[in-house]
Formats: structure tokens, C-alpha cells, sequence
């Protein structure tokens, strides 16, 4: 029995094996999956899983904005303009009578427009006229031109505008006053306000006298448009229009509104301009019934004249009650001087005589009073001269200036103050002092094209064979913040041979390092369509007093033969191999370089000499090169960083191609340089054309923009070009002296030249 046991239990635990092993190589079916819970991960490979999407959505759903930005901020807050006024003009008119009324109200007014029949504007030829706006309806009848103007003004000035002025341009306005009048009616207030029909007790206001809708009057009239057109059964405007509006926001013409009243004058029909003068009133806002255009201008002249009286009459009451002494500006009305935080931040004033200006900048001790300092010197002057014989009722002579003094506040304007000898008649000498100011006018926002910082930049680059290694780290830098991140840039490098060095094939190239690292580095980013090529120039040996490859008039043959390469529309920035790049200066230089307009010239930060700064500081010389008093300055003298495009550079070159012969080969090179003459190529207000900043100095059609750019900061170069250049020729000597002073500026400061000779004078 225990045996029989025994054998069952063993040959179970035998059959146990084979059973799990033929499960698990049973391959499974979809319909036996269906009812697992999980599958077990021994399955065979043959099966196959099938993904139920039914109820799943195809697309992810984009979540709604919650609020959709407005693009200004006038929008979002539904801030408007005060007065949009619209003109009703005839064929026989729009030439004179129009144009009187734009020339007499354009400027005071928020926007004006006219509205013409187009018909009559092609045969009167508006696309000539100076008018700001006009606007020709092809329906060219006359009855239903008022309501195509509504029209006009609903679909697209409804929401920008406060109040609607409408009139014919037979009538004058008295903007200013219009404009006073809107500006105290509150904007929530319903207005449908003019003169009524004269005749007849017609509750319509006037279209000769104006009409001044409120923009909620108007969105009123907006829906009923259609019903104003169908039930237009006379041909009288005012009737047609004023039934229009009293059926839409069924509010009658009135006279007044808050106490304000619109007053109109009708003119005479045989009124001489002699007369003109009585029928001006105090209060008028318009003149209808103007059919002569002599007649316009004359009263606009009189109530000019008018408004110009009642000004100096409160002015000079103002003058009686104003305090001097209460702290007030001067002039009054003006902005005050700037008052300094500390010591470092007090306006200087310049010291002047009468034909020098002493320490005008911390770079010079003294310079010719000249151009527009010596006129605009001499102009202020002459007005206080002759303020103070007037004053003296001619009793004093002048006889000389004794001190002068000017002051430029960019908050306020130029101040000057002026120490002026007279002799009287007894033949006594006295000094007169004498305060004027010229305060800025109104800031005004130039247009220019538009620009984006999605332009591709291309980076001109010089290299003297002295240059190679920081040419190197420049490359190398250049690879990792430019190529490596697909910035948009192209890197050209003008391999600059001296006349007896080796060049291409030989296998002395003084260049091939460089040029093995730019196919390295355009290889390495050929996915980011990056890439760094070269050309090369050969400077020829003209045995001068200088080699012309420490000649500046090199720039313009290294530009000439290097813009060959590139596009027509290229952006090109001319860059030194000691500058740090930056993207933030590429992109400074992407929006103040301007198409046609503006070629930009950044004043760039320029670090010391080391050696003396690291022998006189306890400051490490770091990686990058940070912005500080001790370890640099912005350069005023560097002028070579410049940015323009490719075809406005042609245009300012071909201009002075006499002066300076366009350079096509290297042998040119040699003509450009015996060409140039420097006693004759001053070309533009003693302007000498030697750079290439000075090329743009001279055009008339391209701004050019000079800075302090924070974002260009160059390393400390060593100078030794200034001892190659020799020669007893003036423009040799001109360039020698201007190579050692930017040199000795990019030393170091004042105290720390001290304290290094000072030292050095100790261990010696």
C-alpha cells in the first residue's frame, strides 16, 4: 500500500516537468490572451499585439489660450484718439479748397481724411496732391456719398476714435478750438451736436457749419445704414443725414452739449478781406460758406494772429506772478538742470574764448573753436550782444568777449554763460554777464525700415601673420558659440602676405595652419551649413616710407576684394581677431545696421596691458573679459569695428572713386596708394577720407551710429605696427601719431602707469 503510494507521488512529480514545458511552448492566440490578466513574458515571438484605438483621439488637442494679448497695450485698455475729422470734397474743390484746409488742420488734428466720388478724383488728378488721406467711392452719386463716408467710418475707425467731426471743405475750422471743446465732453456722453438749418425749424444740423458725432452716435448709425439709404428722398444732404442719424440713435441735433456750445459763423456772400477781421468771434469753431481760397487763408491768418496775441498777453501775466527765487526752472517751462547723484556724475562746463575750447574731453587740453561749436557760439552770442544794447537802449558798445562758458545737458539742452566787455560813453569799461539756454525741442521718432535679428552676418576678418595665434583662439571660439548652435554667420578670413612671403602651395605658408583649421572646422559643421573660408592678399612691396600693409588705406582694398565673395545684400561686419564673440553683439549689430540707412560704428571695450595691471592690482586676468575701471576702457579711438551692407558700401565707395581708385587685383593696390593724396582728399568739410568709418562720415544717404557697445570687448593687442611705420611725409605721420596714442590710451589708467613706474624705480 505504502508502496503503490509511494510510486504515484513519484511519478507525478516526474509528469509535472513535461506538462510546464509543453505549456509554456504552446503558442498563443488572440481569443486565449482575452482571458488573462498578464501575459507571461516565455511567450513565443510569433505573437503579434493588436492596439484597440477606438475612442482614442487621432490628434493631441491643443489647450485654448485663456487670454489672447493684444499687440499694444492701447488696444487691451481700449485707449483712443480724441478727433478723426472727415472732409466732404467736390472735383471743383479738392485742388484748393481741400488742400487749404489740410494745410490749416492736418497738424492739429489726431487724422484727417477726405472723400471724394472716384470719378471725379482720377479727373482731378488727387494722386499729386500732399493730402494725408483720400478716399473715392466708385458709387458716384452725389446723394448717397454721405452715407458711403459713414460707412467708411464705421468699418474702420469705429473703436480708434472718441468723436467724429464732419464737414464740407468750404468751411473753415478752428481746430484748436474744435480740439478744446472735444477734450472736456466726457466720453460716455452721446453727442449729435452743430448748428441747426437756418429756415424752417429743421431739426437737422448743418453740414456746411459740422456735424461732431460721439463714437457711440455712430455705432448707432452703423446698423441702420440700409434704412438710411432706402428712405434718402431728397437731394439736400442735411436732410438725408440728419434724418439718419435721428432714426438710429433718435437723439435730435443740438447746439450744445455739457455746457460747451458749437459755435458756427456764416459768412457773407460778398465779404471783402478788409471787413474780414469784424466777423471773427471769440468763440467761433467754424466759417462756412468759403468759397474763395484767399479768403481761407486770410482768416486763418487773422485767428492765427488772434490766438497768437491772447498767448503773449498770459504769458507776460504769468511772467508778474511767477517767483524766480521758488526753485523754478529756467526759462520757465523748460527742464531743469540734472542734478548729480555723486561727484562722478556733475555736468562740466567747457571753457571757451574766441577761438579756443579748453579741455574739452579728458583726451585733450585744448582745440580750435570750429564748425558748428564756433557758429552756434557765435549766434548766441551776437543775441545776447544785441539783447543788452537794447536793453541799454544803445548806451554800451560791445567791445569784446572775455570768458565764455557752455554746458550740454542731454535731459535739458545747451546753456551757456557769457562774460562780455562794453565801454559806455562816458568811456568806462564794463562787464555784462549774460545766461542763455537752448533747450531741446520735442523728441520726434524717426522712421526707419524694418529689421529682424534673422539675417545672416558676415564677419570680415584681417590677419597679419604676426596675428596667427590669437587668429587661432578667435577660430576655435568662434566654432563652439557660432557653428556649433547654427548661428546664422559666415567667418571670412583676408590672409594678408607680405610681398616676399610664401603663400599657396609652398610648403613654408605662412597661413597653412589657418587654413587647415578652417576645412577642419567647415568639415566638422557642414550639418549646420556653417562655414569658415579665406582669401588671400598679396601686399606689394612699393620700397615707401611704410609698408602699405601697416597702411590704412588698406581697409578699402582688403573690402573692395573681399565683398566679391559675397551676395549683393550681404550684412557684413569688419571685426579684429582679438575681439571676444559674442552673440549679443552679433545681434546688436543685426538691428542697428539698417538698409539704406544706418551703417553702425560700436565703440568698443578695450582691455589694458596686463603686465601693468597685473603688476600694480591684485586682479587675475580671467577667461572672459569682464567690464571694469581697472582692466579696460571703451576705446573712442578704435574706428575699425564697423557693420553696413554689402550694396551701401558700393554706393558710398563708387562715390569718392576719384579720390580713392576701386581696387579689383592686388597689383591695384600699389594705384591706390600713390593715388591718394592727402593734402587734396578732404573731401567733405575738412573731413580726410583715410578709414572706413570716415567713408560712411561722408555719405549723405547713410546714417552712421557710433556707441559704446558693451558686448564688444577686445583683448589687449600689441602695437608693434607703430614702430613700422616711418616716414617724414604727413600722412605718415599722421598715422604713426594716431597708432601711439590709441596705444599709449590702451596701456593703462593714470594711477596704475604711476604706481608701475614707481615700482619699477624701487626694485631697480
Amino acid at each position: 500500500m505504502y508502496l503503490s503510494l509511494l510510486l504515484g507521488l513519484f511519478s507525478s512529480y516526474i509528469l509535472s516537468f513535461y506538462v510546464n514545458y509543453s505549456c509554456l511552448t504552446t503558442p498563443f492566440i488572440s481569443e486565449q490572451l482575452e482571458s488573462f490578466n498578464s501575459i507571461d513574458k516565455g511567450g513565443d515571438d510569433d505573437y503579434e499585439p493588436r492596439i484597440n484605438l477606438a475612442g482614442k483621439p487621432q490628434k493631441a488637442k491643443k489647450v485654448p489660450q485663456s487670454l489672447v494679448r493684444p499687440r499694444y497695450y492701447s488696444s487691451e485698455l481700449g485707449i483712443r484718439d480724441k478727433l478723426f475729422v472727415s472732409i466732404l470734397t467736390t472735383e471743383k474743390t479738392i485742388r484748393n479748397l481741400a488742400v487749404a484746409v489740410n494745410k490749416t488742420s492736418a497738424h492739429l488734428v489726431d487724422k484727417i481724411m477726405y472723400f471724394i466720388d472716384a470719378k471725379s478724383a482720377e479727373r482731378a488728378n488727387v494722386v499729386n496732391l500732399k493730402l494725408p488721406g483720400i478716399v473715392g467711392f466708385v458709387d458716384d452719386r452725389a446723394i448717397l456719398k454721405p452715407f458711403h463716408m459713414l460707412k467708411y467710418l464705421t468699418d474702420n475707425f469705429l473703436e480708434e476714435y472718441d468723436f467724429f467731426f464732419i464737414v464740407k471743405d468750404s468751411t473753415y475750422i478752428n481746430s484748436k478750438q474744435l480740439l478744446n471743446m472735444v477734450k472736456k465732453i466726457s466720453v460716455s456722453e452721446e453727442v449729435h451736436v452743430g448748428e441747426l438749418k437756418s429756415g424752417g425749424g429743421s431739426p437737422f444740423c448743418s453740414l456746411d457749419a459740422g456735424i461732431l458725432l460721439s463714437s457711440s452716435v455712430l455705432k448707432k448709425v452703423q446698423s441702420s445704414l440700409d434704412w438710411c439709404v432706402k428712405s434718402s428722398l431728397t437731394k439736400i444732404d442735411d436732410d438725408n443725414v440728419g434724418q439718419c442719424i435721428l432714426h438710429a440713435s433718435n437723439l435730435p441735433c443740438q447746439n450744445s452739449v455739457q455746457g460747451l456750445t458749437l459755435k458756427s459763423i456764416t459768412l457773407p456772400k460778398n465779404i471783402q478781406l478788409e471787413t474780414l477781421n469784424d466777423v471773427i468771434s471769440d468763440n467761433g469753431v467754424t466759417y462756412h460758406k468759403i468759397f474763395d481760397v484767399n479768403l481761407f487763408y486770410k482768416l486763418h491768418f487773422l485767428i492765427t494772429k488772434k490766438a497768437l496775441l491772447e498767448i503773449k498777453k498770459s504769458t507776460l501775466e504769468l511772467k508778474k506772478v511767477v517767483d524766480i527765487d521758488s526753485g523754478l526752472a529756467w526759462p520757465v517751462g523748460s527742464y531743469p538742470a540734472k542734478v548729480p547723484n555723486t561727484r562722478f556724475d556733475l555736468l562740466r562746463w567747457d571753457y571757451f574764448d574766441e577761438t579756443t575750447i579748453y579741455q574739452p574731453s579728458r583726451f585733450s587740453n585744448m582745440r580750435p573753436l570750429a564748425g558748428a561749436d564756433l557758429d552756434d557760439a557765435q549766434n548766441t552770442m551776437n543775441t545776447s550782444i544785441q539783447w543788452l544794447i537794447d536793453k541799454y537802449r544803445g548806451e554800451i558798445t560791445y567791445q569784446k568777449l572775455v570768458n565764455g562758458y557752455r554746458r550740454f545737458d542731454p535731459s535739458r539742452g545747451l546753456d551757456y554763460i557769457f562774460e562780455l566787455s562794453f565801454r559806455e560813453r562816458s568811456g568806462k569799461e564794463v562787464i555784462k554777464r549774460v545766461e542763455t539756454a537752448k533747450p531741446l525741442g520735442r523728441v520726434e521718432l524717426l522712421q526707419v525700415p524694418y529689421v529682424t535679428e534673422n539675417l545672416r552676418v558676415s564677419l570680415i576678418m584681417p590677419v597679419h601673420s604676426e596675428n596667427k595665434e590669437i587668429t587661432v583662439n578667435f577660430m576655435k571660439s568662434y566654432s563652439q558659440i557660432c557653428m556649433a548652435t547654427s548661428e546664422l554667420t559666415f567667418l571670412l578670413l583676408v590672409l594678408l602676405y607680405e610681398p616676399n612671403a610664401p603663400g599657396k602651395g609652398h610648403s613654408a605658408d605662412v597661413f597653412k595652419g589657418l587654413k587647415d583649421l578652417a576645412l577642419e572646422l567647415s568639415s566638422k559643421h557642414r550639418k549646420e551649413s556653417s562655414k569658415v573660408a579665406w582669401i588671400s592678399i598679396r601686399v606689394p612691396d612699393m620700397k615707401d616710407d611704410f609698408p602699405p600693409l601697416y597702411d590704412d588705406l588698406l581697409y578699402f582694398a582688403i573690402m573692395d576684394l573681399s565683398l566679391k565673395k559675397l551676395l549683393p545684400d550681404s550684412l557684413v561686419l569688419f571685426i579684429e581677431p582679438n575681439t571676444e564673440i559674442r552673440l549679443e553683439y552679433l545681434n546688436r549689430v543685426r538691428m542697428n545696421t539698417i538698409k539704406g540707412t544706418q551703417a553702425f560704428s560700436p565703440i568698443p571695450f578695450t582691455e589694458f596691458d596686463p603686465v601693468v595691471v597685473n603688476a600694480v592690482t591684485d586682479i587675475p586676468r580671467k577667461p572672459g573679459l569682464e567690464i571694469h575701471k581697472n582692466t579696460g576702457h571703451f576705446d573712442i579711438f578704435n574706428t575699425r569695428h564697423i557693420s553696413f551692407y554689402k550694396s551701401d558700401y558700393i554706393l558710398a565707395r563708387e562715390a569718392l572713386s576719384a579720390y580713392l581708385p576701386i581696387v579689383k587685383a592686388d597689383k591695384d593696390i600699389a594705384k591706390l596708394i600713390k593715388t591718394y593724396n592727402f593734402e587734396t582728399n578732404n573731401v567733405a568739410k575738412n573731413q580726410t577720407v583715410n578709414s572706413l568709418f570716415a567713408l560712411f562720415g561722408t555719405s549723405k544717404s547713410i546714417n552712421l551710429l557710433r556707441a559704446p557697445e558693451p558686448a564688444l570687448r577686445l583683448r589687449h593687442a600689441k602695437y608693434d605696427r607703430c614702430k613700422r611705420i616711418s616716414g617724414a611725409s604727413s600722412r605718415s605721420l599722421l598715422q604713426k601719431q594716431a597708432c601711439l596714442q590709441e596705444a599709449a590710451f590702451n596701456t593703462a589708467t593714470r594711477s596704475q602707469m604711476a604706481s608701475f613706474i614707481l615700482n619699477s624705480k624701487n626694485t631697480s
